[in-house]
């Protein structure tokens, strides 16, 4: 019998003992048979071993756990079983294996990115090797430290969609900005959507460091004016049917307070400033003002001097 096996009988035999105090020994006993660099354990005193482990590790504290994994976490060896265990435990005990154990499969990693919160994700994404599956799963959670956490880390290899999903975040997220532009796999059309939102810091890393073709720069300039000529002449339109409408209702005598509570109940607030403006005889631009002045005193006094 080797060493190695008469060391795994006598921590058989402390398993059956039931003090807390013991299976802390038991599982430093067996976790020191998977680290000692010697002889090492057969496939069948493994199994024996990852048994007593993945048994005992339910029965013991937080901290105790946590060292577990600490301990295991860089192991070539180490349990697979007992490996998914302990990373689907509270993050305390799992950290250490999602930010590092190879025992644990993009399966595995997805999985829990699934089932637990931005805390594991976290983890899983200072990985430091994160594959495409584990990067998009990451991304879909659409929690903003976590794809930071991911941008930030040069071993993830994050695909095009997931790259887009994170582009159109920053928009609202700016710490997201600067890490991003620093990505030297951002697909140069996503770095152009990012110049209309970017500081004027970033504005230029994209124009000088990024080599943005000017006349690119021109032409998405010319269509943002195009698109803002065409938004302000829609509501322009929009403004001229409102008002058309208004000095209708006020021909025919049925512009008064009832029309305007009645516009205000359906939710017809361009209506409304333009009755407002030609029963209290001001602009609209005036009326306008008047309804949007923090706090309703402004429309009553308007309302008032109506009479």
């Amino acid at each position: 019998m080797s060493a190695q096996s008469s060391k795994l009988e006598n921590l058989i035999e402390v398993a059956q003992e039931a003090s807390s105090d013991k299976r802390r020994e038991l599982l430093e006993g067996v976790t020191d048979l998977f680290l000692d660099p010697g002889q090492g354990l057969n496939d069948g005193e493994q199994h024996i071993a990852a048994e007593i482990l993945g048994r005992v590790a339910t029965e013991v504290e937080r901290e105790v756990r946590a060292r577990l994994s600490y301990r295991l976490a860089d192991l070539d060896n180490a349990p697979v079983d007992l490996i998914r265990q302990l990373a689907n435990d509270e993050i305390q005990v799992a950290r250490p294996l999602l930010e590092r154990s190879g025992a644990l499969s993009e399966r595995d990693l997805i999985d829990i990115i699934n089932s637990h919160g931005a805390e594991h994700q976290l983890s899983v994404s200072q990985r430091s090797e994160v594959s495409i599956g584990v990067a998009e799963a990451l991304v879909a959670q659409g929690d903003d430290e976590v794809m930071l956490s991911l941008v930030k880390n040069e071993g993830a290899i994050i695909s095009r969609d997931a790259m887009a999903t994170i582009v159109d975040r920053s928009e609202s997220a700016e710490t997201l900005c600067e890490p991003l532009l620093k990505r030297t796999d951002l697909p140069p059309d996503l770095m152009h959507n990012m110049f209309w939102w970017v500081s004027a810091e970033l504005k230029k890393h994209i124009l000088t460091e990024a080599h943005v073709d000017e006349s690119l720069v021109d032409e998405m300039l010319a269509e943002a004016q195009r698109g803002m000529v065409a938004e302000a002449e829609e509501e322009e339109d929009k403004l001229n049917r409102v008002e058309r409408t208004v000095r209708r209702r006020m021909r025919l005598g049925q512009l008064n307070q009832d029309a305007l509570v009645q516009y205000l109940r359906r939710g017809q607030v361009d209506e409304f400033i333009a009755a407002l403006g030609y029963l209290t005889k001001v602009d609209q631009q005036t009326a306008r003002r008047i309804v949007y002045t923090t706090g309703h005193e402004a429309v009553a006094v308007a309302c008032r001097a109506k009479g």
